[in-house]
């Protein structure tokens, strides 16, 4: 048996490989010794650190292979000697995904601003360093003998930190301060230093604790200027230390900490919990120094190894022709930050257009903004793009599976997506956004300035960060889908009552009247008389409803049609190909057992027929029997009044009377029931609208005790000068409320002049849709009575005004003629009012930017403040089109680049961008330079991260502002400058 190709075996691939070029976490020790380190193997077991072994001719393989088993980038760092380190780094780079850094521990005696006792650096070169390399480090330095003589207790003494950090920079290479708390650490030293200062002067204790901050402060700014690429920490919540805001630098900084490993025989290698994860690019110094740039995204400790984001898009694929924008391109993304870049017409807002598609977002479209026709422009550009492209998306799932969503563009059509699995199986799944398992999130351009005009979709963002709402507003919407369910069977119950009042010509009507006459004949004389006849005849009528329903139900038993089974497959099968036909005849029918199915159903149906069918026979004797006794009672009524002329009329015409009675009775009492149903569904509907209600109140006291920390949350992203909040007022989004009051002229029952009067206004003050139409349904006046506006006394509601308006929404009449209670208007009053019920009302939530609601701001402001909250809403994949329209420099810098990499490692981010600050400050993962090429048609040109050359470059090409964004990181982060920026600079 040959197992079956996965028909996108070859997109899994390409995917695959154009992802690796991306940054992403590698398992790294920067403090490891060797058997060439005078400490190695002080508690391990003697046989396997043999240092003779390691030491020996080829060693270095199987120093190197102890290693590999946990680790992916490792610096051997022997005190004060480096020998052996190199020859093992240059054995290591013929390895694949792992590689040995030359590096070493020195110890240093510092300038007296932080004592006179020792403390160890760790120094890291380029790969390709030598002994001599690490001896250019110690020029001038009569102590420091060359490698070979080195015991590994020698001492760096007459030099100032700064210089010699500055010695191994101009090497190439890396200073980290070695176990910072220990004996031998920088901060013990500093913090003992500070610690004899206080003892030597003359100190307040009042002030003591202050002093000893600033010192500790001191510390830090030290630590920070002397130019320390890092600090080797004991614990993952020491970090906490040495992220602060700078008084001289004037905003937030952090200097990079690695966990201290400090392994000295191969059994410490299994110290996994003291692993460092580095996110780079590519194992080297290069991809060491970039990541200790970007602490806060690209250092994390085993204890917060951040989990990667899932569910993700793991790429795209789009298949063209001669017509559309892309011929044939596939694009990867990363699981962090993606940023698309290109000049106009390369595509990249056609990719969003595509995704868009897929994902069946067109069929939302025309709730985006109308003023702009934003609706209109995305159609005619997926339209001018698209048409002709076969689209397919690699999902994978948050279980982890690999999808392909897939679909051809059709302009017709607003969704028409096909889901499959890896291997090819088409899965049952007909709406990928319903269904749960494929969620994502997608701003297109300028949808972001429109959201921040449309406070409902703010509200349903600000939810999205409340984990315990989803379930009670899921819980509301329930709730008013019954309501809505209750009114079609209150207007079914409606249509019944009036076929029943309207039946033989509203014979109903004249009950009284047929009751009246009949008791009027029916005297207590005459009862005795005819007795026994009515007692017969009500066992007929009896046996009559049962036959009734017994012939109905055989009815309803031989509609069915067991040929209705094939319903649809005969012209189906007759139009198909010999090869279906066969399949059907000789495969299908006979592994379904499709005939025999219908055989056995046919009996079962068969014999149910015959049973009700025997039954109705029966009855039909029995009622045969009754009909006789009552033939037989009448014909003894008859001779008994042979003589009297006069009783054989009262008889006649009892009978008569009794027979239209019965009759119009039958409808009455067919009509009550209906009115019973009618009521109990009404009371169904109370007890709903009441639990609609309280499930309003739990969501708005939940989003109430939620605001203040979502406050903090979206705040931290921005600049002191933008602050933040949040506008709240339980219930009070009425809009639609106040709309529908006008509108339907509610309100005019209450005023002639109610627009003036400012009815609507005063009602949704005091009234929510639910509780305006049970005040009405109850009639009470004295509800509406007196209600006026906060801010305006005069607009307010009389007594008289409000008992008008009872009167003209009352529902029930008294029928006297047929002795029934009946609806008035034939139920229109009743269907308008639950209508009106079921409209929606929620809390009024928006966002304030510096107190001033976003809708008031300018396309700048609004988008600005949208950006967090779009970013922390969820957790799923989110795209978006040119976040940085209508924002400056300042503002994407500040707010958009520090969002976008605060987030990237807890949802994957997918942006088209012209601003190299997002692609640069944001330290994408993964950048997709796509290229606009001759006669309307564009190509994907590359995928790499923003540590790739030729990705600067292109960044540096492409984009305005390029070589600015790279300075400005570098004046950020301290960071080296690109070969291809300094290139630039010296033209």
């Amino acid at each position: 048996m040959t197992c079956q190709v996965s028909p996108y075996k070859d997109l899994f691939a390409t995917l695959d490989e154009l992802r690796k070029r991306t940054a992403r976490f590698h398992r790294v020790a920067i403090h490891t010794h060797s058997p060439e380190s005078h400490d190695w193997n002080r508690t391990g077991d003697k046989t396997l650190n043999d240092r003779e072994k390691f030491l020996a001719p080829g060693g270095e393989a199987e120093f190197i292979n102890a290693l590999k088993k946990y680790f992916d980038l490792v610096v051997v760092t022997d005190h004060m000697k480096c020998s052996y380190a190199s020859r093992v780094c240059n054995t290591s780079r013929g390895q694949k995904d792992f590689l040995v850094l030359p590096g070493m521990e020195v110890t240093f005696q510092p300038e007296a601003a932080i004592s006179c006792l020792r403390l160890h650096m760790l120094v890291i070169l380029p790969e390709r360093s030598t002994a001599e390399s690490f001896s250019r480090l110690f020029a001038r330095l009569k102590t420091i003998p060359d490698d070979a003589h080195r015991t590994g207790h020698e001492v760096i003494t007459g030099l100032r930190l700064k210089e010699f950090i500055n010695r191994v920079h101009d090497e190439g290479g890396l200073c980290v301060a070695a176990h910072v708390n220990s004996q031998q650490g920088v901060r013990h030293h500093f913090r003992q230093t500070a610690a004899d200062i206080i003892n030597l002067l003359t100190i307040d204790p009042a002030t003591q604790a202050e002093q000893e901050q600033k010192l500790s402060d001191e510390l830090k700014e030290y630590l920070l200027n002397v130019g320390l690429d890092a600090l080797e920490i004991t614990k993952a919540a020491d970090k906490r230390h040495y992220r602060w805001t700078s008084t001289e630098k004037g905003y937030k900084v952090a200097i990079p900490v690695t966990m201290r490993f400090d392994a000295h025989c191969i059994e410490d290698f299994a110290q996994l919990n003291l692993v460092t994860w580095i996110k780079m690019t590519t194992l080297g110094l290069k991809g060491l120094h970039d990541a200790l740039k970007f602490p806060e995204t690209r250092i994390r400790f085993t204890s917060d190894l951040p989990t990667p984001p899932s569910p993700l898009l793991l790429g795209i694929e789009i298949v063209g022709d001669d017509k559309s924008l892309f011929k044939n391109e596939r694009i990867a993304f990363a699981e962090n930050l993606n940023c698309l870049i290109g000049p106009r017409g390369s595509g990249k807002s056609t990719i969003v257009e595509a995704l868009r598609f897929v994902f069946g977002y067109n069929r939302t479209l025309l709730e985006l903004d109308t003023t702009n026709k934003l609706s209109e422009r995305i159609r005619e550009m997926q339209k001018a793009n698209l048409t002709g492209c076969l689209i397919r998306v690699v999902y994978q799932t948050q279980a982890g599976e690999r999808r392909v969503l897939e679909t051809t563009f059709d302009p017709q059509e607003d969704y028409a997506t096909k889901v499959f699995t890896a291997d090819g199986d088409q899965l049952s799944v007909a709406d990928v956004e319903s269904s749960g398992d494929y969620p994502l999130r997608l701003f297109g351009w300028s949808e972001i300035e429109t959201l921040g005009r449309d406070t409902a979709r703010q509200r349903d963002l600000l939810d999205r960060l409340v984990a315990e709402l989803p379930p009670v507003r899921q819980e509301r919407d329930n709730l008013r889908q019954q309501l809505q369910a209750n009114r079609k069977d209150v207007e079914k119950i409606i249509s019944e009552l009036k076929a029943i009042y309207e039946r033989h010509n509203s014979m109903i009507q004249r009950y009284s009247e047929y009751k009246t006459a009949f008791e009027k004949l029916n005297t207590e004389d005459v009862k005795k008389y005819f007795a026994d006849l009515d007692i017969a005849q009500m066992k007929e009528q009896i046996l009559q409803i049962i036959k009734k329903n017994i012939d109905s139900f055989a009815a309803k038993i031989g509609e069915l049609d067991i040929t209705s089974l094939r319903e649809g497959l005969t012209e189906l099968i007759q139009e198909a190909p010999q090869s279906l036909r066969d399949w059907w005849m000789t495969d299908a029918t006979q592994k379904l057992k499709f005939v025999d199915s219908e055989t056995d159903v046919q009996k079962y149906l068969s014999s149910a027929t015959q049973a009700l069918n025997g039954l109705s026979r029966l009855l039909d004797q029995h009622i045969e029997i009754v009909k006789t006794e009552i033939e037989v009672i009448q014909s003894q009524i008859r001779v008994s009044f042979a003589d009297d002329s006069s009783m054989q009329k009262i008889a006649d015409l009892r009978a008569n009377a009794e027979r239209r009675l019965r009759e119009v009775s039958a409808v009455r009492d067919e009509y009550l029931k209906t009115w019973k149903r009618l009521q109990d569904t009404l009371t169904a509907r109370k007890q709903t609208a009441d639990q609609l209600i309280k499930s309003h109140d739990q969501i708005a006291g939940i989003r109430a005790r939620h605001n203040e920390t979502i406050e903090k949350t979206l705040n931290q992203y921005f600049a002191e000068h933008m602050k933040i909040s949040l506008l709240f007022r339980a219930g009070c989004d009425k809009r639609q409320f106040i709309e529908a009051i006008s509108q339907n002229k509610i309100a005019s029952t209450f005023a002639k002049q109610y627009i003036n009067r400012r009815i609507s206004e005063i009602i949704a003050a005091y009234f929510n849709p639910v509780t305006f139409v049970q005040a009405l349904f109850a009639g009470d006046a004295d509800v509406f009575a007196g209600r006026q506006l906060p801010d305006d006394p005069s607009a307010q509601i009389t007594s008289s005004e409000a008992q008008k308006a009872i009167e003209s929404w009352i529902l029930w009449a008294t029928d006297e003629a047929a002795h029934v209670e009946s609806l008035q208007d034939n139920g229109a009053r009743l269907t308008k009012l639950m209508k009106l019920q079921e409209i929606e009302w929620d809390d009024e939530e928006s966002i304030l930017l510096n107190d001033r609601p976003v809708g008031e701001l300018s396309p700048g402001q609004r988008s600005s403040a949208m950006l967090p909250l779009i970013a922390l809403a969820e957790t799923t994949p989110l795209v978006i089109d040119q976040p940085e329209d209508n924002l400056d420099n300042r503002l994407i810098g500040q707010v958009l680049a520090n969002i976008l990499g605060a987030l990237k490692e807890k949802r994957q981010i997918i942006v088209c961008t012209h601003n190299p600050n997002i692609v640069v400050s944001g330290d994408a993962e993964q950048v997709i330079v796509l290229n606009a090429i001759s006669g309307r048609k564009a190509k994907v040109e590359k995928h790499g991260s923003i540590d790739n050359d030729d990705i600067v470059q292109s960044v540096i090409e492409i984009m305005e502002g390029g070589r600015d964004a790279f300075r400005v990181r570098q004046n950020r982060y301290g960071m080296d400058l690109p070969s291809a920026v300094k290139a630039g600079d010296g033209k």
